[in-house]
C-alpha cells in the first residue's frame, strides 16, 4: 500500500498546543514526542471523507484487501482506512509494503521498517510510528457516555483513590486510555487492567491539559516502567509512550499472569 500519486492536499486537523504540531505541504500535523526527539512521528485525523476519499488515496495489496473485507461496518472501515492513510502520510513511503496483524493483534509493516501502531475513537484516528524504538498510542473520545461504577473493573485501589480524591471526570478516560496504551506496548495477551497495569502521578492533586503519567506493567515478578504522555484536546484524549520499559524485579512477588483485558469499555 502506498500513497498515489494522484493525491492532492490532505485534510489533517490542527489540534495546536504544546505538543509543537508540525506540518508538510499536505498540512498534515506531525506530534514529536519531544522537541529534540525527530524518531518518532505521531499523525491524527477528523474522519469527514467516505469510503472512495481513502480509497483514491490509497493503493490496497492483497493481505489488506482480505482484512478489510472481514471488517463490515462502515465505520470501522473508515477507521481502517483513514489510519492507515494517516500512517502513509507520516512515513511518506512510496513503495510496496502491508500494514497487518500478528496474531495477537499488533499491528507491523510487512517489510519490518517501522514499529507502529493504531488507534481510533468516533470521529478520530491516528497512528504513531518510529524506526529505533517500539511504540504504542490510544485515542479516546471524551463525548462518550461512561458508567463511573465500571472504574471499579479496571482500577486498581490506588487509583480508585486517586480518582475520588480529585474528583475529575477526565481522570477515568486517562487512567483507561493510558492502560490501553500499556496494552498495546507490551503486545501480547495475558494481561488484566485491574491487577496487572498501574497508573501513577507525580502530581495527583491536579490533572492538567498535557503532562505525563508513570504507567507501571507488574507481570511474572517483574516490573517494567514507562512514561506515558498525554493531551486532551477538545473532544478527544491522545496517549502514547515508548520503549524498552525500564524493567525491575519484585522481590518476593509470585508470577502474576491474567487473562485478558478484564474490562472492556
Amino acid at each position: 500500500m502506498h500513497i498515489s500519486d494522484s493525491d492532492p492536499t490532505q485534510r489533517f486537523k490542527d489540534f495546536g498546543g504544546a505538543f509543537n504540531l508540525k506540518f508538510t505541504t499536505a498540512r498534515m500535523p506531525f506530534i514529536p514526542l519531544d522537541q529534540n526527539n525527530k524518531d518518532i512521528s505521531i499523525g491524527m485525523w477528523k474522519v469527514e471523507e467516505d469510503e472512495s476519499f481513502f480509497h483514491s488515496r490509497l493503493n490496497i495489496y492483497e493481505n489488506e484487501k482480505e482484512i478489510l473485507a472481514r471488517i463490515t461496518h462502515p465505520h470501522k472501515r473508515l477507521e481502517w482506512l483513514s489510519s492507515r492513510l494517516c500512517l502513509k502520510e507520516l512515513l511518506k513511503i512510496t513503495h510496496k509494503v502491508e500494514s497487518l496483524n500478528e496474531n495477537t493483534g499488533k499491528p507491523y509493516l510487512s517489510d519490518n521498517s517501522f514499529n507502529i501502531s493504531y488507534s481510533h475513537s468516533n470521529l478520530y484516528s491516528g497512528a504513531i510510528a518510529s524506526n529505533k524504538i517500539s511504540v504504542a498510542m490510544d485515542l479516546e473520545d471524551l463525548s462518550k457516555q461512561r458508567n463511573d461504577r465500571t472504574r471499579f473493573l479496571f482500577m486498581q485501589p490506588e487509583e480508585l483513590e486517586w480518582f475520588d480524591q480529585l474528583g475529575d471526570r477526565k481522570l477515568f478516560f486517562l487512567i483507561w486510555s493510558s492502560k490501553e496504551t500499556l496494552y498495546k506496548i507490551y503486545g501480547n495477551r495475558g494481561l488484566v487492567f485491574k491487577e496487572n497495569l498501574l497508573i501513577r502521578s507525580d502530581s495527583p492533586h491536579r490533572l492538567e491539559e498535557e503532562g505525563t503519567v508513570s504507567g507501571i506493567l507488574d507481570l511474572n515478578g517483574t516490573r517494567n516502567l514507562y512514561e506515558i504522555f498525554y493531551k486532551f484536546f477538545p473532544g478527544i484524549l491522545l496517549t502514547y509512550t515508548v520503549g524498552p520499559a525500564f524493567v525491575q524485579p519484585i522481590p518476593g512477588l509470585a508470577s502474576n499472569s491474567g487473562v485478558g483485558r478484564g474490562a472492556r469499555l
